[in-house]
């Protein structure tokens, strides 16, 4: 039986065209997503371009790991820090955080953390192992505030003037001096 160019004989180089048409599309979708994770890890250790650099900060209220109710308010620069207990860099980074804090205070400087992603107790259980236990983390458990400030992991940092506008960003782990300089801009 022959087949007329519709017929049953046509049909596989249809298949091997239509199969060989989703492979490209395959290997497209493999190589931006390579591509999104490299353009991340190239960003992993410093200052990022970021959406919201010149632009108003977007809200930060919720409730603190220590059960309280807060609402951040622009009047003071304020570094943004947002971590997780099971983030290795955090491990590191949210000691000098609470350092700094301590040494900035009292030059009208605020430091609020973004805990997200994490559960409370294992939050509460790493800030006193860490000898942090006196920062301000809002808890973030499904990580909505850290997505309103265009976080793509952990830990990133954020440097708000006292007019509320976001003037510094670092993806990946911050150093005593990156924190010094970028807020000495602006305090």
């Amino acid at each position: 039986m022959s087949g007329s160019p519709t017929g049953p004989l046509t049909r596989p180089r249809h298949l091997r065209v239509l199969l060989g048409v989703a492979a490209v599309v395959v290997l497209l979708v493999v190589a931006d997503l390579a591509g999104a994770f490299r353009g991340r890890a190239d960003q992993a250790d410093g200052d990022a371009p970021s959406a919201l650099l010149g632009e108003k900060a977007p809200t930060l209220a919720g409730t603190t790991i220590a059960g309280k109710r807060y609402r951040w308010r622009p009047g003071k620069v304020t570094v943004v820090n947002i971590w997780a207990s099971w983030c290795d860099p955090c491990r590191d980074e949210v000691p000098l955080i609470a350092r700094f804090q301590r040494a900035w205070s009292s030059r009208g400087v605020r430091v609020v953390t973004i805990d997200t992603r994490d559960g409370i107790d294992l939050a509460r259980e790493f800030l006193a192992k860490v000898g942090a236990r006196h920062l301000l983390a809002v808890h973030d458990p499904d990580g909505r505030l850290a997505v309103s400030w265009g976080v793509t992991g952990v830990p990133e940092t954020f440097v708000v003037d006292a007019h509320g506008v976001v003037r510094a960003h670092r993806i990946g782990e911050v150093d005593a001096s990156w924190l010094t300089d970028e807020v000495s801009r602006w305090a």
